[in-house]
């Protein structure tokens, strides 16, 4: 699908996506990877049903089928108090988890990957050795030998980006990001390869399996509890499977500016806000999602009874938890 794109007066871009992403929120960051900007924006597209008068973009599915015409406003900083909740802006998590792989944990949940897959900036020495090689690809078509260290450092930073969005990529998340680093770096080619980006993918399979390893060694919980045999940390030895989706052995970590006493406080409250007649719903929510670590380690490694949950969770038995 082709879009054309306007900055603003002077500045009007084409870009190309073989596949729009799921969401709203990926196709932002897609779009912030392939413009290269920065901050927030609101994204408006020409409207046929308006005459082709610019409307926000609040639906992938409002937009043309084959070409569009998109316009980014840029949004000046401001408080979070005063940004309208009901207007989507472009500072999607998306890109904020490709600098912070472990802003995931702790969240409750993953993402899919967006398609195309935004490939993350490289250490300088490998950006510019990137720029000189994609620039020979385009003038006579020359590919790119780099070294096998040179190698690692691509695979590792891709590995923690999509660590990001899940430790446990599929097939089709893989041939996501070896294709997106391809149609980026160009100079990257497997000579002889029908896509060119086969072995990549193979290579990346690996190195995801190694960083986990690292990850794991590091102490990282949601790794840990997913070894084929548990620990002695964990009792006696218990089969344990990958965890995938929604499963309930899926252990994350504790929230960065938080730690288990804050969290157990939290706890109380919540027990404390289920007694009153009027519950601050608003409020159950979100100490429910700042509590999610502490209570899903509580279930998998203790796994108490199900009045016990109910007796120290008892916000999470109400059909506005589900």
């Amino acid at each position: 699908m082709l879009f054309r794109v306007i900055l603003g007066e002077n500045d009007i871009r084409k870009i190309h996506a073989d596949c729009l992403p799921e969401t709203l929120q990926d196709f932002f960051a897609f779009l912030k990877c392939k413009l290269a900007v920065d901050g927030s924006f609101v994204v408006q597209f020409q409207d046929p049903d308006f005459n082709n008068e610019f409307c926000n973009l609040t639906n992938l599915a409002e937009l043309p089928k084959e070409k569009a015409t998109l316009k980014e406003i840029l949004q000046p900083t401001m408080e979070s108090n005063d940004i309208d909740s009901t207007i989507e802006v472009g500072n999607s998590s998306t890109a904020s988890s490709l600098d912070n792989p472990t802003a995931r944990l702790g969240s409750g949940g993953r993402r899919p990957l967006p398609c195309p897959f935004p490939i993350p900036k490289f250490t300088y020495d490998v950006e510019l050795l990137l720029r000189r090689g994609n620039e020979a690809y385009h003038n006579n078509g020359s590919l790119l030998d780099i070294s096998k260290d040179t190698k690692s450092e691509i695979l590792e930073k891709l590995a923690e980006a999509m660590y990001a969005f899940t430790p446990y990529p599929q097939r089709d998340d893989f041939d996501n990001a070896a294709q997106s680093l391809i149609e980026k770096h160009p100079c990257l080619k497997e000579p002889g390869s029908e896509k060119g980006w086969y072995c990549w993918k193979y290579s990346l399979k690996f190195k995801m399996g190694n960083y986990r390893s690292k990850l794991r060694a590091a102490g990282c919980a949601e790794l840990q509890v997913n070894r084929h045999t548990a620990s002695s940390d964990l009792g006696s030895k218990r089969k344990l499977k990958k965890a995938k989706k929604a499963e309930t052995n899926f252990l994350p970590d504790v929230p960065q500016d938080k730690n288990e006493a804050v969290l157990e406080e939290e706890r109380e409250s919540m027990v404390v806000e289920m007694k009153k007649r009027k519950v601050d719903w608003n409020k159950m929510h979100m100490m429910m999602a700042n509590t999610f670590s502490v209570r899903r380690k509580e279930i998998v490694e203790n796994e108490p009874l199900v009045k016990e949950v109910k007796a120290k969770w008892p916000g999470l038995f109400f059909e506005k938890q589900i």
